[in-house]
């Protein structure tokens, strides 16, 4: 399953409703959605997982709940995606046993995230503006040290444009993530073919 996770949207209430953009994206070929959302009530995003989880469902697809393993558990989400400051991934993998992915910004992050992780959110590997808490840019060169230190796939994120793929995806990523590359786009469905299609050729 986790050969869906090559190219992973993150939907942003900023660019417009999670469900519209998760299924357009959905059309266009990506099979792996994070719903992240820092700003609503924990009932709001209740409602928002349980109609993600209906539309991922038709698709085949992943849902995975950004930093929220109660919401990920209500909403019968396959994964729940944790920082370094939120619930300890050793907690989660007590209580939760679908997907756990945690973000990594240095080889010493991944190597004790490994034992639990089932994946890796790794970044920013560019400048971003989508994240303002995302921290200072770890590069190509930070990617490659990350995947090599690792036995999980790694799935890069942080200002990853779709010319930039190719080069991030030979310094070890598993996978890409993204969020305005996709969800920016004046049409949604087909910036995601594109990702996707890329990847696949790279693969």
């Amino acid at each position: 399953m986790l050969e869906k996770f090559t190219v992973y949207f993150i939907t942003d209430s900023k660019y417009g409703k999670h469900e519209e953009l998760a299924k357009k994206a959905l059309e266009g070929g990506v099979r792996a959605i994070q719903f992240r959302e820092k700003r609503m009530t924990s009932k709001e995003m209740y409602k928002i997982a349980k109609k993600l989880r209906k539309i991922t469902l038709e698709y085949d697809s992943i849902l995975v709940i950004n930093d929220r393993v109660d919401i990920a558990i209500a909403s019968d989400a396959d994964g729940v995606h944790v920082g370094q400051s939120d619930l300890p991934y050793e907690v989660i993998s007590d209580i939760f046993d679908g997907y756990i992915g945690v973000t990594a910004k240095s080889v010493e992050e991944a190597i004790l995230a490994e034992k639990y992780a089932d994946y890796l959110g790794v970044g920013p590997i560019f400048e971003t503006k989508t994240k303002k808490d995302a921290g200072h840019p770890i590069g190509l060169a930070g990617l490659k040290k990350i995947a090599e230190s690792v036995n999980i796939p790694v799935i890069a994120i942080g200002g990853i444009k779709k010319s930039l793929v190719k080069d991030v995806l030979e310094a070890g990523a598993f996978g890409i993530a993204v969020v305005s590359e996709i969800a920016a786009s004046s049409d949604v469905t087909r910036a995601a073919k594109e990702l996707v299609d890329i990847v696949k050729k790279f693969k």
